[in-house]
């Protein structure tokens, strides 16, 4: 891979080298296009090998290729870390992409019709840009007051690796999504002397199944109209759990769009074991955390409770403020772009995001997006879309 770049290049450019940057990186060189990669990490698809090794897909295996390769049938439907990192290996190797690494983009600008991004190497200029950072550049925690007086452990989800380490800790995970699921579980199942989980909105929450991947693709592809997809989503919610509010786990009452429109971010988690520990009392659920105080965590309703270890399973964010925020292609809540895939802003032509797709299961989208961007900067109707 080349670590010296024109400054001035007329080349299509992508920023970010993680699953959606690759994606999109293979399908301009499909169209006969010469595309630079930029990455401020020094190596490809960092964010995956940070994830815990433990970490199961929430999309289903056939719809989670990225274009040009599949992923072998071994990994089983749901495929591990690990599984997907050898398969993003094998890509890079075939793909042969030119990335400059170690590059950190600090602002792109539109001047002259053309897109100037401001990096640690210098400027750089082109007609088509592609954001491809993903929703969890930086990762979030409340600004919950008094945590930073905290006497007890505190550590974000995505610092997590393995279980172990909590055997014999009274832990507090706090947030429902599929990282917080899994932590509990897995935490619980390491000997933890007590696991609670902190909930603020009811969770809606989903088997792991090829139906869940396929409906997920749905909502975002085929124009579902809004309030037929909440109210599916709480249908399904309520035929595949009942009524869990005995075990503290209260009927959802947002459908996914809603939750996503009051958020700006994913809502409705898969559950990976959450309801079985829950109704076997091994994790409890209790209110939304409202601050610390010492060695105590303050709960909704006025009531506290004193943890060991503290574990924020709060999210991430885009972070494209810094980068982009000046030019009026992001949504708030949340900061994530208006637009995506194939499709622009009226007024930033030639900006192309991919990886930023909600519900959740970004893998599925990675493919359909980077096919659209790829005709919509080469103007060809079709891409091959053929497999290796």
């Amino acid at each position: 891979m080349e670590n010296v770049v024109s400054l001035n290049s007329a080349r299509p450019i992508v920023i970010g080298a993680g699953p959606a940057g690759l994606a999109a990186t293979w399908t301009l060189k499909e169209a006969g296009l010469d595309p630079l990669a930029l990455d401020r990490e020094q190596v490809a698809f960092s964010t995956w090998r940070s994830y815990y090794p433990s970490m199961r897909m929430n999309s289903w295996r056939r719809l989670s290729h990225l274009p040009g390769m599949r992923l072998s049938a071994e990994f089983g439907p749901w495929p591990m870390r690990n599984d997907f990192l050898n398969y993003l290996r094998k890509y890079v190797e075939v793909l042969d992409p030119d990335i400059r690494f170690g590059t950190e983009v600090h602002r792109v600008d539109l001047e002259g019709g053309r897109w100037v991004l401001r990096s640690s190497i210098g400027e750089l200029t082109t007609d088509h840009l592609v954001i491809a950072t993903g929703l969890h550049r930086r990762t979030y925690v409340p600004d919950w007051p008094g945590l930073e007086d905290f006497e007890g452990e505190f550590l974000h989800a995505r610092t997590y690796t393995v279980p172990e380490p909590f055997a014999g800790k009274d832990v507090l995970v706090v947030g429902c999504g599929p990282t917080g699921i899994d932590i509990a579980v897995a935490v619980a199942a390491a000997g933890a002397s007590r696991v609670r989980m902190s909930i603020r909105h009811n969770p809606l929450l989903f088997k792991l199944s090829p139906l869940t991947s396929l409906l997920s693709q749905a909502v975002k592809h085929a124009k579902m109209p809004p309030r037929l997809v909440n109210r599916v989503s709480l249908l399904m919610h309520r035929m595949q759990w009942g009524d869990l509010s005995r075990y503290g786990l209260h009927p959802p009452t947002e459908g996914t769009l809603d939750g996503i429109a009051r958020s700006g971010h994913t809502y409705g988690s898969i559950d990976r074991g959450l309801v079985d520990a829950v109704r076997d009392g091994v994790v409890e659920i209790v209110p939304g955390v409202n601050g610390f105080d010492r060695k105590a965590v303050l709960l909704d309703g006025g009531t506290s409770i004193k943890p060991d270890v503290v574990v924020s399973a709060t999210g991430q964010r885009p972070g494209l403020e810094g980068l982009l925020g000046h030019l009026g292609v992001l949504a708030q809540p949340g900061g994530r772009p208006i637009a995506h895939g194939g499709q622009t802003a009226p007024h930033a032509p030639g900006l192309y995001f991919t990886g930023f797709r909600v519900p959740s299961g970004q893998i599925p989208d990675m493919a359909v997006d980077a096919r659209a961007i790829a005709r919509a900067v080469s103007g060809q109707r079709r891409l091959s879309g053929r497999w290796r």
